[in-house]
């Protein structure tokens, strides 16, 4: 057995190996070094996610990878293979021996859970998710599951492990999010990933190691081989980034070793990071690369980007001297294009298009600005260049070493505009006003909803989507990775969250949904949910083209590194990642208009509605 195992093993080294190439040079350089450290980062980032003892939480993957980076960083490249392969085939000799479930009746628990869902929310999570996969006898088939293994276990016999994993591999599309749950409930439990009921990967049982030495070269290594190997097999949108996010290891290898402190290693993952183009999801939560890179002392404004400059939109603070319409030149005598460049290295913007929008209105709507604002200085008195009315100016402004608040994107839930045409704010909605809203506005000559701005509540879109069309219509493929085969992913068209109700009536004027930006993920998904309607236009820029459900992944230094999980594509498999949603026309912002206070976009909405009654 050993011996089929070996062989097979040589064949994925090789396999590995084949994607870094091997050099001439003599085996003690850095470069032969790197190559062997990048076959190790492979090949453990592989067996984690595939072999049978990460689905049993008995093995700390962190552990082996630590105890094989000195032996590989030393070691000839002659005789990686050979350590790799008595490494894997190690992890085999207790296989007869080893029973995860020893002590404990998985039948019985998944009998109880089971039941357990029958009278929870989660259970109508899970019957929500079999009815999009058209599976509506799951609970059947799962009692029949269960049944088997309990009769067999009431009747003393032996707890039959082969089995149970051939049955699981059969049914594991209807049970994963039952067994998921258990292994998220087990104490002391290491499985690398587990799922939800709709297929988002969870890390949570990963350590986040909060006091690495990051003068050591193992724990550096651990956070950029766990980085790059998360991404490598549960990271939707690999197959458009601008580069091979193969070819991108070994040289993060020796960035990652260049440094021996906190500051290096956060940068380095940044830098890595950047390559995702995941924008608006991705965050490294715990980490404070940016503030130490660029300053701690931000200038109190917000900043929206038009005409291909950053612009002041709102002013934080009443003491600065900036105003509203500000196009910003300059920090501290340096051009703020080039400032903007050295920031937007160490993040994921979307696209070169929309890397000022990205820059400027990435903090919209909230706490947390101070975070990856760009106007920052490490000094607190801070000198800016602006032009004002065609006039530049320089100006010196107290920087603020606190967050502040923005003010809300609206101050009411409903307005009825000129022409008799009515705007919904959904930021300012709460669970029931809109049945009342569209009452209102029944007789409009036609509505605009601002998805510019969060929804209030959740449930926004089904509520919404009754009053838009008649029966339900598919919006969006849903694309969620394997969890029987990592690395590959399936799709699923979603038709999602539509509930006629008695009191809804199908609003068959003009309906505009306006979007920028600052339209992120949920507030993608309404517009994609909504615009599928006959009777519904899309107007504004191209939203930011990030969309899917969010996920964390524990990094080594107490970080949470947060990524998008699901990939989203429109209901003919067209990309929304990155390019983001277009718009049916195509509306900007002018500086003029954003100094005067104008909403150039609702003013368009309007005026598209008045000339299509």
């Amino acid at each position: 057995m050993k011996r089929i195992l070996a062989i097979s093993l040589c064949a994925i080294i090789l396999a590995f190996a084949a994607c870094g190439g091997q050099t001439d040079v003599a085996p003690d350089t850095a470069s032969v070094r790197y190559e062997n450290l990048e076959k190790l980062g492979r090949f453990w980032g592989y067996v984690k996610y595939t072999h049978h003892r990460s689905v049993s939480g008995q093995l700390c993957w962190d552990e082996e990878l630590l105890n094989l980076i000195p032996i590989i960083y030393n070691a000839a490249t002659e005789d990686v293979d050979g350590i790799l392969n008595d490494w894997f085939v190690g992890l085999m000799e207790n296989e007869h021996n080893f029973e995860p479930w020893h002590d404990f009746d998985l039948a019985s628990y998944i009998a109880e859970m089971a039941e357990e869902l029958a009278y929870t929310e989660a259970y109508d999570g899970l019957e929500a998710m079999l009815e999009m996969h058209g599976t509506h006898d799951v609970l059947a088939e799962t009692r029949e599951f269960v049944n088997y293994f309990t009769a067999m276990v009431e009747d003393g016999n032996e707890f039959d492990w082969l089995s149970f994993v051939e049955m699981v591999e059969e049914m594991f599309p209807l049970i994963s999010p039952m067994v998921s749950a258990y292994f998220q409930m087990t104490e002391n439990t290491i499985v690398p990933v587990t799922f939800n009921s709709i297929g988002v990967p969870r890390f949570d049982n990963q350590r986040s190691h909060p006091r690495a030495d990051f003068s050591d070269p193992g724990f550096r290594l651990l956070g950029l081989f766990r980085m790059w190997n998360a991404m490598r097999y549960y990271y939707p949108h690999l197959d458009i980034l601008d580069v091979d996010w193969d070819d991108l290891l070994i040289e993060y290898i020796s960035k990652m070793l260049d440094g021996t402190d906190r500051h290096s290693y956060e940068l380095t993952l940044a830098a890595l990071s950047h390559h995702l183009r995941d924008s608006a999801h991705l965050t490294f939560f715990g980490s404070t690369f940016f503030a130490n890179e660029f300053g701690h002392y931000v200038i109190p404004v917000q900043l929206i980007a038009a005409e291909g400059r950053l612009v002041v939109y709102e002013v934080l603070t009443p003491e600065i001297p900036l105003i509203v319409g500000d196009v910003i030149l300059g920090l501290n005598g340096r051009d703020i294009d080039e400032i903007a460049a050295e920031m937007l290295r160490l993040l994921p913007y979307p696209t070169e298009e929309k890397a000022l929008s990205y820059l400027a209105g990435r903090f919209f709507g909230g706490t947390g600005w101070h975070s990856h604002h760009p106007l920052r200085s490490h000094s607190e008195d801070i000198e800016i260049d602006v032009m004002r009315d065609s006039i530049e100016l320089s100006l010196t402004v107290r920087g603020s070493g606190i967050d502040h608040r923005f003010s809300p994107p609206a101050d009411i839930s409903h307005v009825l505009l000129d022409g008799n045409i009515g705007l919904i704010n959904p930021s300012m909605l709460s669970r029931g006003i809109l049945r009342y809203i569209m009452d209102e506005f029944a007789e409009t000559e036609g509505i605009v909803i601002d998805i510019r701005q969060s929804p209030g509540y959740m449930d926004f879109m089904v509520d919404m989507r009754q009053y838009l069309m008649e029966w339900p219509q598919p919006f969006a493929i849903l694309s969620s990775p394997s969890q029987r085969h990592p690395g590959e992913r399936t799709e699923l068209p979603i038709n999602q969250g539509f509930i006629r109700r008695t009191y809804a009536f199908a609003y068959d004027a003009p309906v505009v949904l306006l979007m920028d930006e600052r339209t992120i993920s949920h507030m993608e998904w309404m517009i994609m949910a909504f615009r599928v309607a006959p009777n519904v236009t899309v107007m504004g820029p191209y939203s930011m083209g990030t969309n899917g459900d969010v996920t964390a992944l524990p990094l080594p230094g107490g970080i949470r590194m947060s990524f998008t999980s699901l990939g989203v594509y429109t209901p003919e498999g067209g990309q929304t990642h990155r390019i983001g949603l277009a718009p049916d026309i195509r509306v900007g912002r002018t500086i003029q208009g954003i100094a005067e206070g104008r909403d150039e976009l609702i003013e368009a909405a309007v005026s598209f509605i008045l000339s299509n009654p």
